[in-house]
């Protein structure tokens, strides 16, 4: 099975459907075998992600900075928890362990987080999928930079197409089924 880098909120949001949306990434992904990596705050988004996870009995690897373990409350339940002298350490854990890139509604941490994983790919750095959920339209004016972006050639066709996005959770499964499948046990056959 993968693992699965999730980029989301240290806070909900307004929109209870992000909420909603993170507590259903996590359920799919323990059900589905994956391992959640995600910042390790047990507050916000992220919280309610590992929490997911972990109540469907899923592998959860929370990587978090010594600074933050106190201010995002780092999440003590996670099956495996990292704890880094700072953010790049922390990045850079979290990418050396990630198949893929899962991007939730967030800030700032969010966003660089993100930015960072497409600026590798677009430096070739690595090739791991990159997916944005763009859920009730919360990425709609970063897509819209993006595509200006793209317009103004400060960004390639090639590295425009780095970003994949969806617009639903159905949609977001469907994405990552699509690139892990769940490979079924093997049936035994019966010696005659």
């Amino acid at each position: 099975m993968a693992a699965l880098c999730v980029f989301c909120g240290s806070r909900s949001g307004n929109d209870p459907a992000f909420a909603q949306a993170a507590s259903g990434l996590g359920k799919f992904l323990a059900t589905q075998g994956h391992t959640t990596i995600f910042g390790g705050g047990s507050v916000g988004l992220m919280g309610v992600l590992a929490d997911a996870a972990l109540s469907h009995q899923g592998v959860v690897t929370g990587v978090i900075p010594r600074h933050l373990a106190k201010v995002e409350i780092m999440h003590t339940g996670v099956t495996d928890m990292r704890v880094t002298e700072d953010m790049h350490e922390r990045k850079a854990l979290m990418h050396s362990m990630a198949d893929c890139y899962v991007t939730l509604p967030g800030g700032y941490g969010t966003m660089e987080e993100l930015f960072e994983a497409v600026t590798w790919a677009q430096l070739d750095l690595h090739a791991r999928p990159i997916v944005i959920l763009n859920l009730n339209g919360f990425y709609d004016g970063l897509l819209s930079l993006l595509k200006h972006m793209n317009t103004e050639h400060f960004l390639s066709p090639r590295c425009h197409r780095i970003v994949n996005v969806v617009d639903s959770e159905t949609k977001l499964f469907e994405w990552i089924e699509k690139r892990f499948p769940v490979q079924s046990a093997p049936v035994a056959v019966p010696e005659v």
